[in-house]
């Protein structure tokens, strides 16, 4: 009995001691997380000897870590808002172009963010991507340091676009891209009776954009599978943006320029423009998207609407930035409209 009893006071002090359990990981462990996946393409800037992306990335991630510096002085917050704040200057650097100013960036990065920690907002958690913010004040500050739109109204038009921008030499096609492809059309593809052409593999690996967050396809991929492995972030919201925006493109991408219909390319929308990196690290920063399921299911569909008209068929300098800042005001009225009627509507579940 006493050995029970024991037994029994021990058990409640490990109740106490532990009383919850966390279905997802800390905001910190997040931040973390992305910081280190965002170091290794960093680290494949360096290795393809994009030395001017990298100092540009370098100098906006300086002026998150001076707005996080003068944040901390002032309110003392806990050490994760102080690598959120560089994280969203890192993420500044990755939508810039390789040969932007990095004066004028350093002074974009740190008083978007001072105004945006300090004055506005004060949290992490606020309605607009702060980053995009800073990244639309760059494009109209120096609109002529961002690349223009590789594809025509008459490429529009092609079945496959970017297989003619592929020949043509607007993407570089690389040396072991032809036996990868080869390989997959023998081994893979050949039982659908399909065939990819040569240069898609390339295309994936690096698209060699003078913009970083537009390159690295492949890695952003396995990336996305680190995000939402553990519920850092819901897969719902990206998942039917891509899958919104790929069966506009699909159907209507080329007919709306005099194109056929259903004849529109998926893979150039999804391969350029950033597409694939704001649809993992971006279009669901904290704070900017609903609490419940389907809101995130109405943000989903909505934010694939707005890739299609605003990004468009591919290639697009800065087409995602504007998506994710049209989706944080959507944000906003789903929000909204939920906090009112959620109560006494039982639809509205929240995603556990």
């Amino acid at each position: 009995m006493k050995s029970q009893s024991i037994d029994l006071r021990i058990q409640k002090k490990l109740r106490n001691i532990n009383p919850f359990i966390y279905t997802r990981p800390s905001i910190s462990a997040v931040t973390v997380r992305i910081l280190i996946l965002l170091l290794i393409q960093v680290v494949m800037l360096l290795f393809t000897k994009s030395y001017d992306a990298v100092i540009v990335i370098g100098t906006t991630t300086l002026g998150g870590i001076a707005a996080a510096s003068v944040n901390f002085l002032i309110y003392h917050e806990k050490p994760f808002q102080f690598m959120n704040i560089i994280l969203q200057g890192i993420f500044i650097g990755f939508l810039l172009h390789d040969e932007f100013p990095v004066v004028v960036a350093f002074f974009i990065t740190f008083f978007t963010l001072i105004i945006s920690r300090c004055i506005f907002f004060k949290s992490v958690n606020c309605w607009i991507n702060v980053s995009c913010v800073a990244v639309m004040i760059a494009w109209f500050i120096g609109k002529q340091y961002f690349p223009q739109f590789i594809i025509t109204k008459d490429l529009i038009s092609l079945k496959n676009s970017s297989v003619y921008l592929l020949q043509n030499g607007s993407f570089t096609i690389y040396g072991f891209d032809s036996a990868i492809t080869t390989f997959l059309n023998e081994k893979i593809f050949s039982i659908f009776k399909v065939t990819i052409p040569e240069g898609f593999i390339s295309l994936l690996w690096d698209t060699n954009s003078s913009i970083p967050a537009f390159r690295f396809n492949l890695l952003t991929i396995i990336s996305s599978v680190i995000v939402f492995a553990d519920n850092a972030f819901s897969f719902i919201i990206p998942t039917l943006m891509l899958l919104v925006y790929a069966v506009l493109i699909r159907l209507f991408g080329t007919s709306f320029f005099g194109g056929t219909f259903n004849q529109g390319d998926i893979i150039l929308a999804f391969l350029t423009s950033g597409t694939l990196f704001c649809s993992v690290f971006i279009i669901q920063w904290y704070g900017t998207v609903p609490i419940f399921l389907s809101g995130k299911i109405i943000l989903g569909i909505l934010s694939g609407l707005f890739a299609f008209f605003v990004t468009g068929p591919g290639t697009s300098p800065i087409g995602m930035v504007y998506t994710v800042l049209i989706t944080n005001f959507a944000n906003i009225f789903i929000r909204s409209f939920q906090e009112k009627n959620i109560p006494n509507d039982k639809n509205f579940i929240h995603e556990s």
